[in-house]
């Protein structure tokens, strides 16, 4: 597969390459996301419009809040850095769907 380039304007630095084995999205030359055999690199400064917590690790770990890691950990009271939070609310949403979708199904059968 040949290298593919395509960019905002002819003379900008944004845009996207892909080759046979890797992606680059780029801002510029110092700010870009490079997904390849060796993973996913981002250069450039970084933000986050989620807090600590929403953000999953492994899909079921997320991070203690602020509030909670401001205070000390000590040996009588270690405080966690990571918690284990099994997405639950996710799975009952997707099921919540899935029943709407069988009843959908099962209207159009029933016709």
């Amino acid at each position: 597969m040949p290298t593919r380039t395509i960019k905002a304007e002819p003379d900008g630095e944004a845009g996207i390459v892909t080759t046979k084995n890797a992606v680059r999205m780029n801002g510029n030359k110092d700010n870009y996301v490079l997904a390849d055999e060796r993973g996913v690199t981002v250069n450039g400064p970084v933000s986050f419009v989620a807090g600590s917590s929403q953000m999953r690790f492994g899909g079921m770990w997320t991070m203690n809040s602020e509030l909670q890691m401001s205070l000390p950990s000590t040996i009588a009271t270690p405080t966690p850095v990571m918690m284990i939070n099994p997405p639950i609310a996710q799975f009952t949403s997707l099921m919540k769907d899935a029943v709407v979708m069988m009843g959908i199904i099962g209207a159009l059968g029933a016709i």
